[in-house]
């Protein structure tokens, strides 16, 4: 087996210059890499001092009991896991029930010896740091290996976004599957940042045909609970299929009765194994302290008499520590107040012990310390992290100071501020205004979360209560900036008690933002702006026109929004989320084209700012593309998303992406790329499931994907989809969401052939005069004057007709559809003549880029059934031809079945029947899609957020049913549009 070991993400440059008198100026302690990697993996040595090097009996496991149905069923998941079925495992407990000790042993197994496994162990010093666990992992690989992933291979910026950063994992662990099976442990899983638990629940979601085992701990009790981890975690168990929970109880008493026969060396009776089980709950931790405080004859009495009511395991921990002898106690205390794995030659010097290893075996043998000898420079810690925190509370105040002093000098830069603080007295304004400089810094970094924690210290360090509560806003605030709104809430309570000021009022703003309050949050938002004023704050009023212009902007009054906007621009011409809901407002409120003229000027600049290294504002090039889209630029918009996304994956940079393959479902459905449409809806959904993204995307992705299953007839499936947008909008008074959902069930009701649930649906949005129902009017205006046509109301048509017409002169995808109901109309109302003329000005011209498929289809059987009436039925069945080919295209079974009754002859498929009755999955299908496209297996494994293993898995699978042989046979089939004729 082969193992990378977790260690600390930064390299440490540990300075011992202030530890003791005689020790040397610097030292440099490696971190804890592998020592080779050659084509089989890592491989390890281990380098320690002569002394420990003898002593490898004082390396204390830890003694084990029990677990043996979940080793078992450990040992299940690693061999489905070889046959390519991956498996995701959490195992749960409280504190001290044995969760790193099943790992532990489980590890040990000969039957893991096949598996690479990759280690990680979160840190509750760490949780504020984006992607610290992750970068454990990654920094014990060689930097050859990373090369080729391109947001892996250094440190990882804060605003990378997690899916990203997960995408690129995905694919590393598919490189690594290529030698062997792997496996993913991390370890106190309640401690990872939410960038780093993201990230590896995007990785777990998307595990397919891989052999990777991930396998999680997490403790249930005794910390603080956080509602966001707590629901990403359970939202990943429930979200991979074939996840196993394992849930740790208390040890039985047999289990305890073998627990303490290991201890003593001697059975003990089954009344005495009861009452320690009982009193302990059968927590080994527990059970294991208490028995150190046992006289050794005492097991074998009677168990009333011999085992006392137990302290409580701090109390039984602390007895443990005051028992050692004095230079032990010194080096536990030392470990702990470091609270990280260190050389125990630094320990020592920091606890000013003369021979630290002697030390050591004194700690080892009370289980308070481990000693890792197989990392390199052999750190020792304590043992658990109730022993830290007991240990911790027993260390008289001064002595801890003194210790946290030290430790300052030992670690790096950013841990070194929590031992700065902890060494600090009351007040200390010199360290306060360094904390606030240093959370200036980490902001500017993307760091918001260890902004605010630099911050929070700084508060208890000032004198004045002015200061306290600017520190305490402005760490809130920040939280804000970048949507950390969980966080933020636990604020809220002292943040209400500081005095009125603008900052507490965007603070209170982001509340009802994040709630959904929007009235209330615009409230907030503009007294945060009016004050602002009176203050000179200039950084929280432009945060807060910037907020309010997007609140204004869905609260339907977007002029006001377009004026917060051009206020905030004018504040800070650089301010890009400014520019966004500008944008937005005026495509709102003006049209889109408005909303283009404005973008114009700046987003050239954006790929510009690639050549920099990281492009700023690709976010705005989304914006840029869902705009044209809705202008009816389709492919010109879809072009814009694509290269948003492409600059979000190849420099880690924010860009809308879950937004931008919305909108981009929405343009393919309108051009009959249909084969692409289930890509994209799935590119949306994997990032917002996995909670990078936002809830207007949930509209686009559910509303799209029950546009395509109704198009193909599939009416379960569109009605799910159309219910699961119904229900997924996750603010109040939405009207994005309640236009899509309208046209939603129009496209519905035209694929069942129903023009009255049509008019029903899109009615309500004919009257508006601005806002979302005319932003997106380039969706349902045809099926507006196609339902009042075939309802026969042809007054009420004229006018759906001639807006439509008069739309579509700037609207280039409307004007198929203007000629092809324009000529219906016609033709309702008896002017034969008139409907061949107006068919046959647009077909005398090619298709431009922006064609909708179905307009174009719908207006070759419309001329095709005019001629057949005029008794010209070869030239009609041609047009007859061209309008089945494109429906069966897309596998568009309803409308093919209402043109049936039109089509003189049956349809004898241009392939041959072997494709015809295959059933190829959704995966397979996407695929194939891709291979026509020419895709490489590592390139669609990019495109489809998968690894090459599961590309791989399934060709093989497409070539075994369509029965090719080769790539180019395959691609050929695609591009010849055969691949409609499969099922799915």
């Amino acid at each position: 087996m082969e193992v990378t070991r977790a260690h600390p993400p930064r390299e440490r440059a540990i300075e011992c210059s202030n530890v003791c008198e005689d020790s040397a100026p610097t030292c440099e302690v490696p971190l804890y890499r592998p020592s080779s990697w050659d084509d089989e993996g890592p491989r390890f040595t281990t380098e320690c001092s002569p002394l420990l090097r003898d002593r490898s009996r004082m390396e204390v496991q830890g003694m084990f009991v029990g677990r043996q149905a979940e080793l078992a069923q450990l040992r299940d998941c690693a061999r489905a896991v070889r046959g390519g079925q991956p498996r995701v495992v959490l195992v749960q407990g409280e504190a001290g029930i044995g969760k790193t000790q099943l790992l532990r042993r489980w590890l040990e197994d000969p039957a893991l010896e096949d598996f690479t496994v990759l280690q990680a162990r979160c840190d509750s010093s760490e949780e504020d740091f984006a992607f610290g666990p992750i970068q454990q992992v990654l920094s014990s690989m060689p930097r050859t290996l990373l090369d080729e992933f391109p947001l892996l291979k250094g440190p990882i910026p804060a605003t990378t976004p997690s899916y990203e950063v997960g995408s690129q994992l995905l694919e590393l662990t598919s490189s690594l599957q290529a030698r062997r099976p792997v496996a993913l442990v991390i370890d106190d899983l309640q401690w990872a940042d939410m960038a780093s638990l993201r990230a590896w629940g995007f990785v777990c979601r998307r595990l397919d045909a891989d052999s990777v085992l991930v396998v999680l701990t997490t403790r249930t009790t005794d910390r603080e609970r956080n509602p966001e981890h707590d629901d990403t975690v359970r939202r990943l168990m429930n979200d991979v299929p074939g996840s196993v929970r394992l849930s740790l109880p208390g040890l039985a008493t047999s289990q305890v009765a073998e627990l303490i026969e290991q201890a003593a060396g001697r059975p003990v009776s089954e009344a005495s194994a009861e009452q320690m089980r009982r009193h302990t709950a059968g927590n080994p931790l527990y059970m294991t302290m208490l028995l150190a405080e046992l006289p050794e004859a005492g097991l074998a009495a009677d168990p009333v008499a011999t085992l006392p009511v137990p302290p409580t395991l701090a109390t039984v921990i602390r007895s443990q520590l005051l028992r050692l002898p004095e230079p032990s106690r010194a080096l536990v205390e030392a470990a702990t107040v470091l609270g990280t794995p260190m050389p125990l030659a630094l320990v020592g010097r920091m606890a000013g012990v003369a021979v630290p290893a002697s030390a050591l075996e004194a700690a080892l043998e009370a289980g308070l310390m481990r000693w890792l000898p197989n990392e390199p420079s052999a750190p020792v810690e304590l043992t658990h992290e109730l022993q830290r925190q007991a240990v911790m509370e027993a260390i008289p105040p001064d002595r801890r100071r003194q210790l946290h002093a030290k430790a300052a000098h030992l670690v790096d830069r950013h841990a070194a501020w929590a031992h700065r603080v902890a060494a600090a007295g009351p007040t200390d304004l010199q360290l306060a205004a360094e904390l606030v400089a240093a959370a200036d810094e980490e902001f500017t970094a993307g760091e918001a979360d260890r902004s605010a924690t630099l911050l929070l210290w700084a508060v208890d360090l000032e004198t004045t209560r002015e200061r306290r509560e600017r520190h305490l806003l402005t760490a809130a605030a920040r939280l804000a900036a970048f949507e950390r709104y969980t966080r933020m809430a636990s604020l809220l309570t002292r943040v209400r008690a500081t005095a009125p000021c603008a900052m507490r009022s965007l603070v209170l703003g982001a509340d009802g933002l994040y709630r959904g309050t929007l009235a209330a949050a615009e409230a907030h938002y503009a007294e945060a702006v009016a004050q602002s004023e009176e203050e000179g704050d200039a950084w929280t009023g432009l945060m807060a026109r910037v907020a309010m212009s997007g609140v204004l902007n869905f609260l339907g009054r977007h002029d006001e929004g377009i004026d917060a906007a051009r206020e905030a621009l004018a504040m800070d011409p650089g301010m890009s989320w400014a520019r966004v809901n500008l944008s937005t407002g005026l495509a709102l409120a003006e049209g889109p084209q408005a909303a283009l003229r404005e973008l114009a000027p700046v987003t050239p600049a954006v790929v510009r700012s690639v050549a920099r290294g990281r492009p700023a504002g690709a976010y705005l090039l989304t914006v840029q593309g869902a705009v044209r889209i809705s202008a009816g630029a389709l492919t010109a918009g879809i072009e814009d998303c694509a290269t948003a996304v492409a600059l979000s994956r190849s420099h880690g940079v924010p860009a809308l992406a879950d937004f931008a393959y919305g909108v981009t479902a929405a343009a393919q459905y309108l051009l009959g790329a249909w084969g692409d449409v289930p890509i994209s809806v799935d590119h949306a959904h994997a990032i917002t499931s996995n909670g990078d993204g936002k809830a207007i995307v949930h509209d686009w992705e559910y509303s799209v994907a029950s546009w395509l299953a109704a198009g193909r007839g599939e009416w379960d499936r569109a009605e799910e989809h159309l219910r699961a947008a119904e229900s997924r909008s996750g603010l109040a008074s939405n009207a994005h969401n309640s236009t899509l959902c309208a046209i939603s069930r129009a496209i519905l009701a035209q694929a069942r052939g129903d023009q009255r649930a049509m008019l029903q649906a899109v009615d309500p949005l004919v009257q508006a005069e601005a806002g979302w129902a005319t932003n997106l009017q380039v969706f349902w205006l045809p099926l507006h004057a196609e339902a009042l046509i075939g309802l026969g109301r042809l007054d009420r048509a004229e006018t759906a007709v001639a807006r439509l017409q008069a739309t579509a002169r700037d609207v280039p995808c409307l004007r198929t559809a203007a000629s092809w109901l324009s000529g219906r109309l016609a033709e309702s109302h008896g002017d034969v003549p008139l409907a061949r003329t107006t068919y046959e000005q647009v077909l005398s011209h090619r298709p431009d880029a922006d064609m909708v498929l179905l307009h174009r289809a719908m207006l070759e059987h419309s001329y095709g059934r005019l001629l057949q009436l005029g008794g010209q039925t070869t030239e009609a069945s041609t047009w007859f031809d061209r309008a089945r080919h494109r429906l069966e295209q897309v596998q568009a079974r309803p409308f093919l079945e209402r043109c049936a009754g039109d089509i003189p002859t049956p349809h004898t498929p241009a392939v041959g029947g072997r494709a015809a009755a295959i059933q190829l999955s959704g995966r397979e299908r996407d695929i194939a899609q891709l291979i026509g496209r020419g895709l490489t297996n590592k390139e669609i494994a990019n495109e489809l957020f998968v690894s090459s293993k599961t590309v791989e898995y399934h060709l093989s699978h497409v070539y075994d049913k369509l029965g090719f042989t080769n790539r180019r046979e395959l691609r050929d089939h695609v591009q010849r549009g055969a691949l409609s004729d499969a099922g799915s």
